[in-house]
């Protein structure tokens, strides 16, 4: 080993490599200035790199293979043992060597005179977005520029310890000759961000760099390469990408949920949310005469935001419950049939458009078909929403409704189970699951409300569907104990009478149930259930009768979700559901109606 190492030093190899270190190393050190001040894309630096490491054998491997001798370069294996060594040789390395530590002291002593300190780089968290120049070939993309300025300029605004100057501030230095660190100084921030967008034809490229104001210097730098199409995609990345290196406290789930539903708006974002959450408060309490306050929220945000994918969807939901006589949010008096089936199909076709995920489109396209009475359809869609987020009630909440419509009730129960069973969300009614369960098999529903009321505070949507539940199981006694609760927490009159005929139907008190009836408007929406309930088969089929034809078959439909309803006395909704191959059961009477 001695014997190796005395012939290292003896061909200067061991001098080559010392050489070669303090010289690459410097040589590192510039080209990360250049990268910095010429504003290079990532590559250079690491192309530098690979370069300096991979040149590192090849030149010990030279020093090794040859021999610099008073005659010039010869193969090292060609040189006597004993030929004099060209002194050259030495001294030349040594001055490469010392030279090269001197440039690498004196550059190290500069740099930690000019560094700035680490106070200043901790300075307090402000950006302003300049303009993004336009580099387009034909120059005519500023409003394309500006507009995802705008965009990234909003989702930094997210960030709820992130201090961003306003637009029009930041926009006045559009083309500005001033200098970065003078612009942040007039807008009061710390940080700059700049950056220009280049679109020829479907091809986009978007740079963007974050300027520390302090000391000029780039903290961040970015080019993204894609097509038209990824234009929403870069604003998002680049916003994470600077809220990371300003270490802010941007709230990423949140906003990969803003931007999954389908929106970069987010005031169109918050207004959803408030529509989300008054809908539950409205569907819990059954308080119908809030429901059109629900659909002016969703409304509101589609304003906003008219390619908000999500929020188009609810409000489609909406107007198709206005279209749904069935439905205990519908209010027969206001709009007209013809409008609300106008706005449902605006906002249905406004959330198949914008979709931005499977699961949003396969819903929007599953709650179409019920406009064309394709339940085969619409099952098949709901299989499809079970199969995208199998961890989601909302797909398995249809399949429990579908499948009762259709009279395959082992697979309705099965799957409200399975929906009951998963994390609450406010867009599904544990109602509306007592509700469809019930009239599959009331007894499978029980098990349901016991588990319901192991919450100390019940919906009255919950309350409401599990006295019918079970009524319908025969418990009348256990039902009788909901109306009170009913009472108490909701402000639905027509629910509490309904509740309160169906008690006195169950136990043989009709006289009393046909006093309750006079107290329920004859024009509303529950007048078939009511004929029902009091033991009028007669008037209540023939008060449907109307309804069997093409203009109003969707609203007929609706009447499916009950077992009581019988669709072989309506022609042509037997027809409609004869052609997909539907056997649904006969119907069965109500298990608590009056007997006369």
């Amino acid at each position: 080993m001695r014997g190796f190492i005395e012939e290292l030093s003896h061909r200067n190899v061991i001098r080559v490599g010392a050489a070669y270190v303090v010289a690459g190393w410097l040589i590192a050190q510039v080209g990360d200035l250049i990268a910095d001040v010429f504003n290079l894309p990532d590559w250079f630096m690491q192309t530098v790199i690979i370069l300096l490491v991979l040149g590192l054998p090849v030149a010990l491997f030279l020093a090794w293979a040859f021999e610099l001798t008073p005659q010039g370069m010869k193969k090292a294996h060609e040189v006597p043992a004993d030929a004099p060594k060209d002194p050259r040789a030495g001294r030349v390395l040594n001055a490469v060597t010392i030279v090269t530590l001197v440039i690498a002291v004196a550059w190290l002593a500069w740099d930690k005179i000019h560094r700035v300190p680490e106070e200043i780089a901790s300075v307090d968290k402000s950006i302003a977005v300049l303009p993004f120049d336009d580099f387009s070939p034909d120059g005519n993309q500023t409003w394309f520029a500006d507009g995802l300025t705008e965009e990234i300029l909003n989702s930094l605004a997210r960030a709820t310890d992130l201090q961003v100057a306003s637009r029009t501030s930041s926009f006045a230095y559009r083309d500005s000759t001033e200098d970065i660190p003078t612009i942040a100084n007039a807008l009061g921030v710390d940080h700059i961000l700049e950056g220009s967008v280049r679109r020829d034809g479907d091809r986009l490229r978007v740079t963007a760099q974050l300027i520390r104001a302090a000391d000029d210097k780039h903290l961040w730098s970015e080019t993204f390469d894609g097509g038209s199409e990824d234009s929403i995609k870069v604003q998002e990345e680049f916003a994470f990408e600077i809220a990371n290196a300003l270490q802010t406290a941007m709230d990423p789930n949140e906003l990969a949920r803003m931007v999954a539903a389908g929106t970069r708006s987010v005031e169109a974002w918050e207004t959803y949310l408030r529509g989300l959450a008054l809908d539950h408060e409205v569907s819990s309490q059954n308080d119908i005469s809030r429901a059109y306050d629900v659909i002016s929220v969703f409304e509101d945000a589609v304003a906003i935001d008219p390619s908000f994918a999500d929020a188009q969807l609810q409000l489609a939901e909406k107007w198709q419950k206005q279209l749904n006589p069935t439905s205990l949010e519908y209010i027969p008096s206001g709009m007209p049939r013809a409008e609300r089936r106008s706005r449902y199909d605006a906002a249905i076709a406004a959330a198949i458009k914008h979709s931005r995920s499977d699961m949003t489109r396969t819903e929007a396209e599953m709650r179409a078909a019920a406009f064309d009475l394709q339940l085969t359809d619409q099952i098949r869609l709901a299989r499809r929403m079970t199969e995208l987020e199998p961890e989601q009630r909302i797909g398995w909440a249809w399949l429990n409704h579908l499948y009762q419509v259709v009279g395959e009730f082992d697979k309705s129960v099965e799957a409200g189970f399975k929906a009951w069973s998963l994390e609450s969300a406010i867009d599904v009614s544990e109602g509306a699951l007592i509700s469809n369960t019930s009239r599959a098999s009331a007894r499978d529903a029980v098990t349901l409300i016991d588990e319901s009321r192991r919450s100390p505070n019940p919906s009255p949507s919950v309350v409401y569907q599990s006295h019918r539940a079970l009524l319908a199981a025969a418990q009348v006694d256990r039902a009788r104990e909901l109306i009170s609760m009913y009472e108490k927490n909701s402000s639905d009159e027509e629910g509490l009478l309904l509740m309160q005929l169906r008690q006195a139907c169950a136990e043989g008190r009709v006289a009393d149930a046909d006093e309750i009836s006079t107290s329920i408007d004859e024009d509303s929406a529950s007048q078939w259930l009511l004929l029902k309930t009091l033991g009028f088969d007669d008037q209540a089929r023939d008060l449907l009768k109307p309804l069997d034809t093409p203009e109003n078959l969707v609203a007929l439909s609706g009447y499916l979700a009950y077992r009581s309803f019988e669709a072989r006395d309506y022609p042509l909704l037997w027809s409609v559901l004869t052609a997909q191959d539907i056997d649904r059961p006969e119907a069965r009477p109500l298990a608590y109606r009056c007997e006369r």
